[in-house]
């Protein structure tokens, strides 16, 4: 046995688990600890880098005026009956038959329904959402989302392509950053670096420190790993 190294162990075992208390503790702003705290700033940077609604808007102006007729098999009728709702408000033809849907309508117009909605929810403005469709903001969302499912799928059947990877690109660069992002303030990175270095830096101390505390530890106990010696005869 090495005191010493059991000594150094312990001391960094006990000090690691102190200061993952003192993370687990309210003391982070609003209640949070530090793993919520960490974890809505992570959060926050990601959103600064993740919106893309021009770049969406720019995708969909081709398709302006350009007339669709399709058919949508929704999951059940409630969510076919706000379908309606949202396809409607987009200024086309709906026709609704249990969870299926007919549509006629301005493909484009469609488009920039859906990212106006999902803008809207990027910017935390879910009231303006609620307003429009008189649904729950959220709710808007996943319909949207599973509508451009359903209608990726149907233009492909029809063999337009090019209308299918935009209307997929819209899903997920437009619809799903809106849902997911709703709620959370956008931070950029640039404005962030020191508390974005120290972050990273202390969690790579952090896991070293907790190794290193097991490791000395169990080499004072003698539970080392030793090299082995090769005897010559």
């Amino acid at each position: 046995m090495n005191k010493t190294k059991i000594t150094t162990g312990v001391i960094l075992l006990v000090t690691f688990f102190l200061v993952l208390g003192a993370i687990f503790m309210p003391w982070f702003g609003k209640g949070r600890n530090g793993l919520e705290f960490s974890d809505d700033f992570f959060n926050s940077l990601a959103k600064g880098s993740s919106n893309f609604m021009a770049d969406m808007r720019a995708l969909a102006t081709p398709f302006k005026g350009q007339a669709m007729a399709l058919e949508l098999t929704l999951k059940d009728a409630e969510t076919a009956k706000r379908a309606e709702t949202l396809f409607a408000k987009a200024g086309a033809t709906v026709e609704v038959t249990g969870s299926t849907l007919k549509i006629n309508g301005d493909l484009g117009q469609i488009m920039f329904a859906a990212i106006d909605d999902s803008e809207a929810m990027f910017n935390n403005q879910g009231d303006k959402v609620q307003s429009r469709y008189e649904l729950d903001p959220k709710k808007v969302l996943r319909t949207w989302w599973t509508s451009f499912k359903e209608l990726d799928t149907a233009l492909k059947l029809q063999q337009k392509f090019r209308e299918a990877r935009a209307v997929n690109e819209i899903t997920f660069r437009a619809i799903e950053p809106g849902y997911n992002f709703f709620g959370i303030s956008a931070e950029l990175v640039r404005d962030n670096i020191p508390l974005l270095t120290f972050l990273l830096v202390f969690y790579v101390v952090y896991t070293l420190w907790y190794g290193y505390g097991v490791f000395e530890l169990f080499e004072g106990l003698g539970l080392g790993a030793e090299k082995g010696h090769k005897e010559e005869v």
